[in-house]
């Protein structure tokens, strides 16, 4: 009877295994078919974003240096109100002649309950051509509302170097107040552009910082 017992564990512990394998098979086998559609509608969203925010570019080229830079600084050295946001990704806007008219930064950051992604397009004047929230899963009453044009249309065409959050006191045009309630979040996206702003003003060629120095 035990020989049996013994038997019958050993057969269910052997099944197990083999599923779990098989399963883990699968899983792989999945994820490589899935992992370039999903990574091709990631690019042309982000793409799309990018027109966004700076229109007035003829082409869009990744600043290949400026990415190395971003991806090994700390950018809380900078500022430490900075801290928590990541920059994966700074593009040059060029105008028909493949001069340099801006760039556009993409920040991340965490939100009231999900990662943040805002592209930011700056001009060399300094003017946000405008931001896009390229991924924000908050909740709604919690920050989905942000991805309204009525709370990114706030930041276009106002000439700063930092925004400043507010609670229903806008008084300059750098002044966001909380949209919809969403405290947390509109704090999140403010920080991520006041990064990304702050970022250029230190490396970027032809917007303060080193680069005029």
């Amino acid at each position: 009877m035990a020989k049996n017992k013994k038997s019958t564990i050993l057969h269910d512990a052997l099944s197990l295994t083999i599923i779990t394998i098989i399963c883990g098979f699968a899983l792989a086998f999945v994820y490589e078919i899935t992992k370039d559609p999903i990574k091709a509608q990631e690019d042309a969203k982000k793409n799309a974003g990018y027109r966004v925010v700076f229109e007035q570019a003829d082409s869009l080229v990744t600043d290949e240096e400026l990415v190395r830079i971003a991806v090994e600084s700390n950018l809380s050295d900078l500022d430490a109100a900075f801290s928590g946001v990541k920059i994966d990704d700074v593009v040059q806007a060029l105008d028909g002649r493949g001069n340099i008219i801006g760039y556009i930064v993409k920040a991340n950051t965490r939100g009231y309950a999900s990662t943040i992604s805002v592209a930011i397009g700056y001009s060399l004047e300094g003017v946000v051509q405008g931001i896009e929230l390229l991924a924000d899963n908050d909740t709604p009453g919690y920050g989905l509302e942000l991805t309204n044009p009525e709370f990114k249309d706030r930041f276009k065409g106002v000439e700063t170097d930092r925004f400043n959050v507010t609670k229903n006191s806008a008084k300059n045009d750098n002044d966001i107040d909380v949209y919809s309630g969403a405290t947390v979040t509109t704090e999140a996206v403010v920080k991520a552009v006041n990064a990304g702003i702050g970022f250029l003003h230190k490396y970027a060629e032809g917007i303060g910082g080193a680069a005029n120095e």
